[in-house]
């Protein structure tokens, strides 16, 4: 039995080891989820759902409901109406002139704005008369922790920090319109972070600290206070509130999705993308040099004769070897009218002085030279006799006609 005790050891300590490593397989290690979404779905520490869940909470007589169409098209919202609500949560508050003013509008009618945003676009920065500053990067993700804020004592009580151990993801606004501004919150260096604004009859509410929204500042001790607080600017009679997301949409933070989908991820690998690209690139050289005709070569043809020009002048010589000037002189006389009646549409059976001055309009060519070529086709055609001099005249006389018409 003594013999057998290393065996029966060694083992138990095998099988203890090897059921060590599976229940530590079983069991992973929970990682921080860090991504900074804002958005009201999202349960991870910086994503917005204890905040839009608790909306109805803070407006108990309202109806809330959420929304991420741009300005103008809300659903539960009647832009000609009073006593609404529109929370507008964003990193990057990116809104165009348009609908600025249709934003404008829906205030000065007694209704409230509320804009959660770390940066704003150079027409929303305008259109407010601010300046941002700070952390306003669209793609700057600060590693710095400690978020620290405060409410103004003049608006709200107590006048204390608000800090919570996470991310601190702010900007601050170095410059506003004093005359129309009510600072409403700091943070630690002092720096207004939020502010009111009349405009008509209701008011315009900004906020640069996103992450004071995020589940995990909101459940860290009692910031939930501050929250309170923040949203307590809102009017306690509106009738609706909408926590909309469009901007958020919009102006999309590319470090919001750093694992949405394994492609991108390989991507990021600079080995994996050099060894992608050069498969696709050598994949389209193979497919351009199989476009190349399989065939053999199509051997050189000579260019096609013009026969009937050489049958011209062939029957040509042979007539002036003949002599048949008469013959030869006619013969030119048809072509040259059967000339005129294609390309001049004029009718030639009468060689008149007419016919000589409508050929003389339409071609251009002096009446004298025209007239010059009746007679010589008249004299032929009632001469039994034309002379190898006449020919030749009457021959100069045609060419000079083709060439100059």
């Amino acid at each position: 039995m003594k013999k057998f005790t290393p065996y029966i050891v060694g083992g138990a300590v095998l099988l203890l080891f090897v059921v060590v490593l599976l229940a530590s397989r079983g069991k992973p290690s929970r990682r921080l989820d860090e991504r900074i979404t804002l958005r009201q779905q999202d349960k991870i520490p910086y994503g917005t759902a204890v905040a839009r869940h608790l909306l109805p909470t803070l407006f108990p007589v309202a109806d809330v409901a959420t929304d991420s169409r741009y300005p103008g098209s809300w659903d539960r919202i009647d832009m000609d109406d009073s006593g609404q609500a529109v929370i507008l949560v964003a990193d990057y508050f990116d809104a165009e002139e348009s609908e600025l003013r249709r934003l404008g509008r829906f205030v000065e009618k007694g209704n409230a704005v509320f804009i959660i945003a770390r940066a704003f676009s150079d027409d929303a920065s305008n259109f407010f008369h601010i300046a941002a500053s700070g952390y306003n990067s669209l793609f700057y993700e600060s590693n710095e922790d400690s978020l620290q804020i405060r409410l103004e004592r003049t608006s709200f009580a107590p006048d204390s920090f608000f800090v919570y151990p996470g991310k601190r993801y702010e900007s601050y606004l170095r410059r506003f319109d004093t005359a129309r501004t009510i600072v409403l919150g700091r943070n630690d260096g002092g720096w207004a972070n939020f502010i009111s604004m009349k405009k008509g009859s209701g008011n315009f509410f900004l906020h640069t600290a996103p992450l004071a929204f995020s589940n995990y500042f909101i459940l860290h001790k009692q910031n939930i206070i501050y929250y309170q607080n923040a949203l307590s600017v809102l009017p306690q009679n509106v009738k609706t509130v909408v926590w909309n997301e469009y901007y958020l949409q919009k102006a999309h933070n590319p470090s919001d999705d750093k694992d949405v989908n394994w492609l991108g991820a390989l991507f990021r690998q600079p080995a994996f993308r050099r060894g992608f690209l050069t498969a696709i690139a050598t994949l389209l050289f193979f497919l351009l040099l199989g476009m190349r005709r399989k065939q053999r070569m199509i051997p050189p043809h000579e260019k096609p004769k013009n026969d009937s020009l050489d049958f011209v002048k062939t029957l040509g010589r042979l007539y002036y070897d003949k002599g048949d000037h008469q013959n030869l002189a006619e013969k030119m006389g048809a072509y040259f009218l059967e000339h005129v009646r294609s390309k001049y549409k004029i009718p030639t059976h009468t060689f008149d002085e007419d016919f000589v001055k409508t050929l003389q309009a339409k071609s251009g060519y002096p009446e004298p030279e025209l007239n010059q070529i009746v007679r010589e086709m008249k004299r032929f055609s009632d001469s039994d006799y034309v002379s190898e001099e006449e020919l030749a005249h009457f021959h100069k006389n045609l060419e000079l006609f083709y060439q100059n018409t």
